[in-house]
């Protein structure tokens, strides 16, 4: 057992690292808003007297935007029915890749036979599949579910399939020797040291799953943000263009910081385990 002066040196420790990390995440805000209200500020000063804003709109045009499409009950329409087709499309595809990805770890030889053929359709540019996508499935969402599931299943399926594979061979032969069984093995030991490979791959698929719903509405539809963002571009509106833009990537931003919480909460144990090794 460690003596009570050692315990308060690392108490005293433990508490000035967390006055460093507050200190640090406190510069890292600071340093974010300075970084945005300069490129506003630059955008502003260069549109119209540098550049046409025909080319590069400016922010108080996209802010006008942003407040006249905030009130409009047509916005939420939108934004609901590319919410929907996302988060079906992510469940989809995420739900599919992480069990094709666990079914292949645990069955090699199918993995070895379906490799090449995976990652040549993997390859395959998702706009190509589109048009067949609505010849089968229609121009409603199904489409758009589609693919955007065709995004994300392919990086939590090679993630996961990656994770399982890439577990420490001494942890395994541990569980071995006290007599676990290849099942108990599979269960405690191969999935929890793959969580963060999947976690991980789920996190890198929740843009792509957007960029297909969006990429889907651009193509062929008559709601949702990609079919505003199609109206805009397509009218010429820049500022309108920018709005949808930072619309996305708003939305975008808020999803990452909710797979964030998912991602401390469900990888916790990580962190209570080197608590206990830095104790003992």
């Amino acid at each position: 057992m460690k003596s009570s002066s050692a315990e308060n040196r690392e108490a005293n420790e433990s508490q000035a690292d967390r006055r460093a990390r507050q200190r640090y995440r406190r510069g890292v805000i600071i340093g974010q808003i300075t970084l945005v209200i300069a490129v506003i500020f630059m955008w502003q000063f260069g549109s119209g007297s540098l550049i046409d804003p025909f080319f590069v709109g400016s922010p108080s045009g996209v802010l006008k935007i942003l407040v006249n499409d905030l009130s409009d009950p047509g916005f939420y329409k939108d934004l609901r029915v590319t919410g929907t087709e996302m988060l079906l499309g992510y469940l989809l595809g995420g739900v599919s890749g992480i069990a094709l990805g666990v079914l292949f770890a645990r069955w090699r030889i199918a993995a070895d036979i379906a490799d090449p053929f995976f990652s040549g359709l993997n390859s395959l540019p998702r706009i190509a599949l589109a048009p067949l996508l609505v010849i089968w499935f229609g121009i409603d969402m199904g489409s758009k579910i589609v693919l955007a599931a065709t995004l994300v299943f392919f990086l939590t399926f090679f993630t996961t399939l990656s994770g399982i594979r890439n577990v420490d061979k001494a942890l395994i032969d541990v569980a071995r020797v006290v007599g676990a069984t290849e099942r108990q093995i599979f269960r405690y030991v191969m999935i929890p040291g793959a969580a963060a490979w999947v976690i991980n791959g789920l996190k890198m698929s929740l843009p792509y799953a957007l960029i297909g719903v969006i990429v889907g509405e651009f193509l062929i539809s008559s709601s949702g943000l990609g079919y505003r963002l199609n109206f805009y571009s397509t009218s010429y509106n820049t500022n309108g263009t920018f709005a949808m833009l930072i619309v996305m990537m708003a939305l975008m931003m808020g999803l990452n910081a909710l797979m964030g919480l998912v991602e401390r909460h469900a990888l916790r144990w990580r962190t209570e385990t080197d608590a206990m090794i830095q104790l003992y």
